[in-house]
């Protein structure tokens, strides 16, 4: 059964009404009729099962006929911070990244970082990566829509890091750290993890001992180098595994 995302907006007691691509998706590629059934998600965690009355290219109406709470959201809230990568591998990263549950993703620029873009590239990279989160969380059934951020600096992320609540923990992979991987990080009763990855030239060991100095825990993924579209999913996995729901 296909699922939409709703906002407040779109809901008004039981009834709801589903607008712009997704209207179009049900009438034009679906072809569905008054009678039929499609999911929605709240945004909320709480998933809908909602009973078209009229279905328009305009507008699609219909009744809340079933709630319940998803199981598809992981017990943690993830975010990623992703240092900006060249050509297509960002978009590779998003649609990944979201599949393995992660709910913000934040693209950040540092010493190293190879691409420029300009201000008004990084608001049309934005909508597109906003785009590909949106397509992978109904793909893969999440229950709420990741939050592409807009791009920031590195020392924007150490800000972040200051303010960061208590219950998170900062996970910072680094390929010349030995003695720490995440299965010797302690337990904790974390309430969410961020998760920093370098662009493809690294960091400079300058900017791995500030985020160490403001609360980040400096991890190793392995022996083996990986390439910057590979170890955030790479985290991210083994944190689904050892604090969330995979595995």
């Amino acid at each position: 059964m296909a699922r939409f995302f709703l906002t407040d907006q779109n809901v008004i007691g039981e009834k709801v009404r589903i607008t712009g691509e997704d209207a179009h998706h049900i009438t034009r590629v679906l072809r569905l009729q008054a009678g039929d059934h499609v999911e929605v998600a709240f945004g909320s965690g709480e998933i809908g099962i909602v009973e078209l009355t009229s279905v328009k290219s305009d507008g699609v109406e219909g009744d809340v006929v079933q709630r319940f709470r998803s199981y598809q959201e992981p017990p943690i809230r993830l975010r990623l911070y992703q240092g900006l990568a060249k050509g297509d591998k960002m978009d590779f990263v998003i649609q990944k990244a979201v599949e393995l549950g992660v709910k913000e993703i934040v693209p950040f620029t540092s010493q190293y970082t190879v691409v420029k873009l300009e201000a008004s590239a990084a608001e049309k990279r934005l909508r597109r990566w906003q785009r590909i989160a949106d397509e992978a969380a109904k793909q893969c059934l999440r229950a709420e829509l990741p939050v592409v951020r807009p791009l920031i600096s590195f020392e924007q992320v150490l800000a972040d890091l200051k303010e960061g609540p208590k219950d998170e923990l900062v996970l910072l992979p680094y390929e010349h750290e030995e003695k720490q991987g995440i299965k010797s990080v302690p337990t904790g009763e974390w309430g969410a993890v961020s998760i920093i990855i370098g662009p493809e030239g690294g960091f400079h060991p300058a900017e791995v001992e500030a985020a160490r100095e403001n609360g980040a825990k400096v991890v190793s993924l392995g022996p083996r180098i990986l390439r910057t579209e590979t170890a955030g999913l790479v985290a991210l996995s083994l944190v689904g595994y050892r604090w969330g729901d995979l595995g």
